[in-house]
């Protein structure tokens, strides 16, 4: 910006331009339903696949690894 505008006024302009970013862009923010993680069955093939335990196994051990 110029050096002959004052610096309150280019903080209050940074500050509306930032709201109505946030008001347009808002929607996006929200996490997509692609990312939800799937199906018990999707989820049991991929933590075999990296080698951990299936989920059922996973799933009915008594105490939680630490």
């Amino acid at each position: 910006m110029a050096k002959d505008v004052p610096r309150d006024s280019r903080l209050k302009a940074a500050a509306v331009v930032a709201v109505l970013l946030e008001l347009s862009e808002g929607d996006f923010l929200t996490p997509s339903g692609q990312r939800d993680s799937g199906l018990a069955w999707s989820k049991d093939h991929r933590r075999v696949l990296i080698g951990r335990r299936n989920l059922f196994r996973a799933r009915t051990r008594r105490s939680t690894t630490r």
